[in-house]
Order: structure tokens, then C-alpha cells, then sequence
């Protein structure tokens, strides 16, 4: 069934940043249909199932909940996928917030692709490169299956590819055309889907490898001259900073000080500096070099440890015990 308050998960969401102090852009999804056919929702979709008043009201619900949160953080849309909404539906969720982050899922799988080509005629990428005016606002998340056409199109949109790396590898979705993407001009952000594992470090390090597999050659990702473990990096915080429509991704004046410090002195980094530092994170540590984060100039993490780190995970444990005893 659905929930009382369609806007239970925002606010729960919400809560977690004012927790946590993350830079929080928060996305309420929209799911209309159950499939391409128009299909109503059933099952398990109908939880999140939404009419157009119902996600009106959510949306509602959710920027009241993010009043409580510093000014740093935004609220976008997240129309889930071509087969959960139509081309009406996505023209008028993204005319909700004018000028903020449009998410969608799109081009994940084979089975996928299939489907849109029978009920539009046209590959996924490339019907809503022809049907919606995509530009920077929006972030097509994975966009793994496309042609060298959709590559060039999504690359001159000026929108952002979200990968998820560890995620597409677990679920044996694919490999995503990342030299000839970056190599276009094309925008990425990195992040999770499955939540199977979070680690920065894993998912960067996941990217270069698979091109790496698909292409039979070593070092693929790499611009300008820049080491990998640059290039990745950076490329990551200008595409994420854009995703969320966060003013940052770089170190300068008037961006937002979000921050990270590694520790030089780990057995993966020792000796190392610059840029090598970098590689060294991404192809050999992992997220516990991490000794600190900045937010916004909010000093979260010190020494590796979160300021509210045992709140956290004492809450985190009983919600899942509580949880599991429900099973």
C-alpha cells in the first residue's frame, strides 16, 4: 500500500542530512505507470506509485522538510525511468523546479533497450535527446548501452552522465563508453545505485578498469596529460557538483568548501604527493584514508571518525535488528 504521507522517505531523508551535515539535493521520485503499455502500478510499485496531485503534494511536503536544513541544499525531481512516465509527464515534472537537478534512469540494460525500440521506435538515449529539451539541469543516471550517436548527443547536451560503477558490475548491467564520452566533452558524477557497497575510491577505481576490460589496453581514462587517478577525480566533482547543482567541485573563491583530506602517512600513500597521491587512493587504499570531510566549510569528519559516528551506528543497528525481527 502507499504510504499516509507520500513524503515520508523526503523527510526521513532530510532528517539523515541534519544528522550527518551532508550537502544534501534531494530528488522525490516520480513513478506514474507500471510500463511502457500505461500499464496502472502494481505490486510492489504501488508504494511509490504517484497521480500528479499526489507528487504535487510531495513535493510539498519535501521542501518544508528541507527548511530545516542549511542553505546549501537543493530540492530537484527524479522522473525514475522512460518506462515509469510518458513524454507528457516528463515535460511537465521538469517545468516543478525551473533551473534544478532533472535525475532520470535510463539505458541501465539490454532488456531495456529492447522494450523502448517496440513501444517508441527509438533507443532510450536517443528518444529523449529527440523528444525533451536535456541540457545541464539534467543527469541521465548509468546511460550505459548507447550508440556513438547518443554518446555525441548526450556529450553536446551539456548534461550529466551518473554512473554508477559497482553498481552496473554487480548487477552485470555493462560497460559505459567512458573514453569516448569524456573525450567529447561529456560531463560525469558518480554515484551508488544498489547501495552494495559505498566507497568512493571502488567506484572510481571500477570505471578505469572496466574500460580497461572492454578495451584490452591500459590507462584509458586520462585527459590533458593527467594521471587517472586526476582525471577521474576531478572530472567526478565538476559532473557530481553539477548533478546536484551544488556550487563546487573545485577549490576556489565563492565555491562552497567541500573538502577532503587523506592520509599521506598510510601504507598506500606514503611517499606519494600530488597527483600520485591521488592514484594511490584510487587504485590501491580505499575510503579509510579518508581522515577528513568538509560540507559547506561544516568540518564532519576528523582523523576518520564522524562527529556523530556513534549515534549513527547505534541507530543504524537497531532500525536494522528492529527490521530483520519483522521478516
Amino acid at each position: 500500500t502507499a504510504y499516509d504521507d507520500p513524503a515520508e522517505m523526503s523527510a526521513r531523508i532530510a532528517a539523515a542530512a541534519q544528522t550527518t551535515g551532508i550537502g544534501l539535493t534531494l530528488l522525490p521520485v516520480l513513478y506514474r505507470r507500471g510500463s511502457l503499455d500505461n500499464r496502472p502500478v502494481s505490486g510492489g510499485q504501488v508504494r511509490f506509485g504517484c497521480t500528479r496531485d499526489r507528487y504535487e503534494a510531495l513535493m510539498a511536503s519535501a521542501e518544508k522538510a528541507m527548511f530545516q536544513l542549511d542553505a546549501d541544499c537543493n530540492l530537484g525531481v527524479a522522473p525514475h525511468s522512460l518506462r515509469a512516465v510518458s513524454a507528457q509527464d516528463l515535460s511537465w515534472v521538469q517545468d516543478l523546479r525551473p533551473g534544478l537537478p532533472v535525475h532520470i534512469h535510463i539505458a541501465e540494460q539490454t532488456a531495456e533497450i529492447a522494450d523502448v525500440e517496440a513501444a517508441y521506435g527509438a533507443r532510450p538515449v536517443e528518444w529523449l535527446l529527440d523528444t525533451i529539451a536535456v541540457d545541464a539541469r539534467w543527469c541521465l543516471v548509468h546511460a550505459t548501452h548507447m550508440t556513438a550517436v547518443e554518446v555525441a548527443g548526450l556529450a553536446a547536451s551539456g548534461s550529466v552522465a551518473g554512473l554508477c560503477p559497482v553498481t552496473e558490475c554487480n548487477l552485470g548491467d555493462g560497460i559505459f563508453a567512458g573514453a569516448e564520452f569524456l573525450n567529447q566533452g561529456g560531463r560525469i558524477g558518480i554515484g551508488s545505485d544498489s547501495n552494495v557497497r559505498i566507497c568512493l575510491a571502488e567506484e572510481l577505481r571500477t570505471l578505469e578498469y572496466s574500460q580497461r576490460l572492454r578495451d584490452q589496453r591500459r590507462v584509458v581514462l586520462t585527459q590533458d596529460g593527467l594521471s587517472v587517478g586526476r582525471t577521474l577525480f576531478s572530472a567526478a566533482c565538476r559532473g557530481g557538483a553539477q548533478a546536484t547543482n551544488r556550487g563546487t567541485g573545485q577549490i576556489a573563491t565563492g565555491q562552497l568548501a567541500d573538502l577532503v583530506t587523506l592520509d599521506s602517512a598510510a601504507i598506500h600513500t606514503s611517499g606519494l604527493s600530488g597527483d600520485t597521491l591521488l592514484d594511490g587512493w584510487i587504485f590501491a587504499g580505499d575510503d579509510s584514508l579518508v581522515r577528513d570531510v568538509f560540507s559547506a566549510g561544516r568540518h564532519l569528519v576528523s582523523e576518520g571518525v564522524h562527529k556523530n559516528r556513534a549515534a549513527i551506528i547505534g541507530g543504524f543497528r537497531r532500525t536494522l535488528e528492529k527490521l530483520r525481527a519483522e521478516l
